[in-house]
């Protein structure tokens, strides 16, 4: 008990002289950084997972995303591949404006002869990354997407718009 204490006594000062320097974030100016962001969230009441791959150049990134929502009647698969400005290029907290397009499918689940659909579309939105780690942090992001749809019944095209709320996890690799 004695040596235990002193021992102790010993060591306490130097290792609270060691501070252990404090985590202050990621620069994104230091170089191109990889981005993987798996994540889940809500597509207008459907469930949907997905992914991102980005690349980080500072000030803008460009990513390339997939995802899978699940509907009652169909599942929609959109691929798109987005822009986006971040507002903050180095600290913990890093809120970014998108954008981008890419190609919608709708895979009809539960109907006897409907066939898929694929429409071409864009989206805008929003989010925030926030770093525990210099390659580890999560995400939140809502987006707006908006597509037009021609009806084969009578020809007509109606816009069709669905709203995106996801948080995921992201990985970072310099």
């Amino acid at each position: 008990m004695f040596l235990a204490l002193t021992l102790l006594l010993a060591v306490a000062p130097q290792a609270l002289a060691q501070k252990k320097e404090e985590f202050k974030g990621v620069d994104f100016k230091k170089g191109t950084v990889l981005e993987i962001a798996p994540h889940s969230g809500i597509m207008s009441g459907s469930g949907l997972f997905g992914i991102k791959l980005g690349m980080n150049y500072g000030t803008l990134s460009m990513e390339v995303s997939a995802e899978q929502v699940i509907g009652q009647t169909a599942n929609l698969y959109p691929i798109a591949l987005n822009f986006a400005y971040n507002f903050a290029t180095s600290g913990r907290l890093l809120p970014y404006a998108t954008a981008g397009g890419g190609l919608f499918m709708t895979v009809p689940t539960n109907a006897l002869g409907a066939e898929t659909v694929s429409t071409m579309g864009g989206n805008f939105g929003g989010g925030v990354r926030y770093f525990f780690s210099e390659r580890f942090g999560f995400r939140l992001e809502g987006r707006q997407f908006v597509t037009s749809v021609t009806s084969k019944l009578n020809d007509q095209s109606e816009l069709l718009m669905f709203q995106e709320i996801a948080l995921g996890v992201t990985f970072l690799f310099h």
